[in-house]
């Protein structure tokens, strides 16, 4: 598309810059009167152990929401105009880059149906519909790249079979803990703004052309906080974080370091991830890990603790920082 007209002139570097300003522009627009068919959040519920109807996200009630419905839309429209032609879908790389795109507009409007929903989707469908779109993507990875990853600065071979179970427990995984700790205006957007821009500095000669698909959406997602930070005005909802985390995992993969993701994710495993595993093991084995604790731990500093919605954001920025310096150390280490 317009890749082949600007590499005419500009060189690859400029073109993704290019891109990301386009993405940004655009984004900002877009979200400053967001369109009227947007559903707006607090009008969700969910049913009690009584039978009784119980509201639920109370603190946002009226705020538009689904909004990361048109953020991903721009994200996906930049990166297929800018950086591979439709030509390309005849070639294993340009194709696979497609199918990517395809499987996150997928996870995108699933998103936007449940935040468009009347009373949330059950935790049962959600699960089911990611997993569907986890073993679409593990299963594409392996038909078109190797399963060699390094770990640290040991690299080895793992069996196809057991990467794509692995790959599918990382993008399942990383889908929901992202989307969890997308509960209070401005985390979910400015932790994966630090995380997208480190994939790229840390990994951009591996990740090449997904350095800048990570690239764009972080500019996305800094127009969208322009918007989003406290008091914020608008949610991106399932639409955008899930979105965020098929994405993450999916340069974590590409990066053939997925075990970084660990450490570059730490604070989406630690602060939504911890109460996926406590509710896990309290359903399974009756075990109720941390009792004393909330979770999401946002939810545990902002009712227990009484932290400011500022303060958490800015706790949990300056944690994604520094592991995300002890990654890049770790990777580039001699």
């Amino acid at each position: 598309m317009l890749y082949n007209l600007l590499s005419i002139k500009l060189n690859d570097k400029f073109i993704v810059l290019l891109a990301s300003v386009v993405a940004f522009v655009a984004t900002f627009l877009l979200l400053a009167k967001p369109f009227e068919f947007l559903p707006r959040d607090g009008g969700k519920y969910v049913i009690d152990k009584d039978g009784k109807r119980v509201e639920v996200n109370k603190g946002s009630s009226g705020k538009v929401t689904g909004v990361g419905l048109v953020m991903v839309i721009i994200f996906l429209l930049a990166s297929a105009l800018f950086f591979v032609p439709l030509s390309a879908l005849k070639t294993p790389a340009g194709a696979e880059f497609y199918i990517y795109l395809g499987l996150m507009a997928v996870m995108m409007i699933t998103g936007f149906l449940d935040d468009a929903s009347k009373s949330p989707w059950g935790e049962l469908v959600k699960g089911i519909l990611d997993l569907i779109i986890a073993v679409a993507a593990a299963v594409v990875f392996v038909k078109h790249n190797p399963t060699d990853v390094v770990l640290f600065k040991l690299h080895f071979h793992i069996p196809v079979v057991l990467y794509v179970i692995l790959a599918v427990a990382l993008i399942w995984g990383s889908v929901n803990v992202t989307n969890c700790t997308d509960g209070v205006d401005g985390l979910c957007g400015t932790v994966s703004v630090i995380e997208l821009f480190a994939f790229s500095l840390i990994f951009g000669d591996v990740l090449k052309i997904y350095s800048a698909m990570g690239m764009v959406m972080a500019f996305v997602l800094v127009a969208y906080l322009t918007y989003n930070w406290n008091p914020s005005t608008v949610l991106m909802g399932d639409a955008g974080s899930r979105t965020i985390g098929f994405l993450l995992a999916l340069l974590a993969m590409k990066s053939m370091h997925p075990f970084a993701f660990v450490l570059l994710s730490f604070v989406f495993l630690f602060d939504g991830g911890l109460g996926l595993l406590k509710l896990a093991l309290l359903r399974t084995v009756k075990i109720n890990l941390f009792k004393n604790i909330r979770f999401p731990f946002h939810d545990h500093l902002r009712k227990n603790l009484k932290w400011s919605i500022p303060k958490i954001v800015i706790f949990f920025a300056v944690m994604e920082i520094i592991f995300v310096v002890i990654t890049g150390v770790i990777v580039n280490v001699h």
